[in-house]
């Protein structure tokens, strides 16, 4: 049955207020979006910030290596969303099908961090990697057993399309401080309080073992608030009635569903675009802006990502006021241009004599960021609701899944690129000043790829056709056929 076929009457799709029987309770909301640091701190921090730095730059370790490790990783941690979410969906239990797996996976996931950094010494090349992929595998297996049912969790705390909105303002928000305080953990880690007493600087290996510890106890914290705190709003009303899915039929449901497929688009090519020139840019800051200072590029990272992270949070609340009186995919397309924009600006404002200058276009990019994930997990929320209608089953997990699967996949692929795209710059971790050529390569494919395919996520975003007025007859369909939530 399609949601245009004769829906009953429905709310109004003028960005109505919410009622007060679709939003969340305000202790909900902020224990919720809390957890949003979880993620970041467990393992975006780890891949986007330390993991070259760390491996590559402190213990020696070949960037190809590093990026193959990545790959695997990133592959595993695929293969086993679909399989937790459709678990996760299945479950039945006195407290839920989230939490108690919510729960189990922050312990486990907490226990298995400091492991990545206290690597056995004397270990040779493939000894080490074999050592990182080994822990890899059981945190990314813990993190899993935590981010599954967290974010099929979300897709559930409200039917209304606007609060969906509301509530990714707030893990926006809570996502930002986390961000703001990861931005100065490598300045940090290579400061003088972690000092190597052979060269009498700081040294980032010593660094790193230490704060591991303080990394792995936020992880605990921030990733019990949700199960904590956070009831799930459909469980008891229908979840808990409805029986079991074979983990292929679920995976089939969610191929039919074409919102979520040019979703996945938008999300996978910007999450490519993205990841895939990351370490560039950090390289950049090093060994073209301070010709090797690692310390010193660390530094300008921190306000980069200070100025990126209150931007960011300054943004939060004009994207939600304009998604409404808009609609969410403008608002996407508007934030995809103003991206390749500020990317673009890197070449007039990242200049080695005055460093400071490059804070301009990370103030523009901020702002298209954190725009894209205001809206993303909002308009995944809405594809569940699509879901159901075709489908007649809540299936949160298991759409969570399978986005997640394929945002796995564009990491995956964007891990091994950069490392890829690393090493046919010609760029040598051995040279402590890159040659002209080398940085020359190194800035050109940092400005084009983005470009490229960033342009490709706009024609997804185009595509996309789950509006307002749709998801209000989407609603009122539903509700028509198996009453309010």
């Amino acid at each position: 049955m399609s949601h245009t076929d004769n829906p009953p009457p429905s709310p109004s799709v003028q960005a109505p207020r919410v009622s007060a029987e679709d939003k969340i309770p305000l202790l909900q909301k902020i224990m919720f979006s809390a957890g949003m640091n979880t993620e970041y701190v467990a393992t975006g921090l780890m891949t986007s910030v330390l993991w070259m730095p760390y491996f590559n730059i402190g213990m020696g370790i070949s960037p190809m290596l590093l990026g193959v490790v990545l790959m695997i990783l990133r592959a595993w941690d695929a293969i086993s969303d679909p399989i937790v979410g459709n678990i996760s969906d299945n479950a039945r239990t006195r407290w839920g099908r989230r939490r108690p797996f919510m729960v189990v996976g922050a312990v486990l996931t907490a226990v298995m961090y400091p492991l990545f950094w206290h690597m056995p010494g004397g270990l040779g090349a493939l000894a080490q990697g074999a050592y990182l992929v080994g822990v890899g595998m059981l945190f990314f297996t813990s993190f899993t057993f935590w981010a599954m049912p967290y974010y099929g969790l979300q897709l559930e705390l409200t039917p209304n399309y606007d609060e969906r909105t509301r509530l990714a303002s707030w893990m926006a928000l809570f996502s930002k401080i986390s961000s703001l305080a990861g931005g100065w953990v490598l300045a940090l880690a290579t400061s003088s309080l972690f000092t190597n007493p052979e060269t009498g600087k700081g040294d980032i290996l010593i660094g790193m073992r230490t704060i591991s510890w303080v990394i792995a106890g936020a992880i605990l914290v921030f990733g019990l608030l949700p199960p904590l705190f956070v009831k799930e709003r459909y469980y008891n009303a229908r979840a808990a009635k409805q029986p079991g899915q074979p983990i292929w039929q679920s995976v089939k449901d969610s191929a039919r569903n074409r919102p979520l497929w040019l979703l996945i688009g938008i999300s996978f090519l910007l999450v490519f675009g993205t990841m895939s020139v990351a370490t560039l840019q950090q390289y950049l800051n090093i060994y073209y802006v301070f010709d090797g200072d690692l310390s010193a590029a660390s530094v300008i990272a921190g306000w980069r990502m200070t100025a990126v992270i209150v931007t960011g949070v300054l943004s939060i609340p004009v994207g939600a006021w304009l998604s409404e009186r808009f609609d969410k995919k403008a608002m996407v397309i508007a934030v995809l241009c103003t991206g390749i924009i500020g990317v673009q600006l890197n070449y007039i404002f990242m200049r080695p004599d005055m460093p400071y200058l490059q804070l301009i276009p990370a103030v523009l990019e901020s702002g298209a960021y954190s725009g894209m994930w205001l809206f993303l997990p909002s308009m995944k929320a809405d594809t569940a609701d699509y879901d159901e209608l075709h489908t007649s089953r809540r299936r949160e997990g298991s759409i969570n899944s399978f986005y997640s699967w394929f945002i796995k996949l564009s990491l995956t692929c964007a891990m091994g690129v950069g490392g890829f795209i690393l090493h046919i710059s010609g760029f040598d971790a051995k040279i402590g000043s890159q040659p002209p050529e080398v940085i020359s390569r190194m800035f050109g494919l940092y400005l084009t790829l983005p470009v490229v395919i960033w342009g490709l996520a706009i024609v997804c975003a185009w595509k996309y056709p789950l509006n307002r007025k749709v998801m209000a007859e989407i609603r009122g369909t539903l509700e028509s056929r198996r009453g309010k939530l």
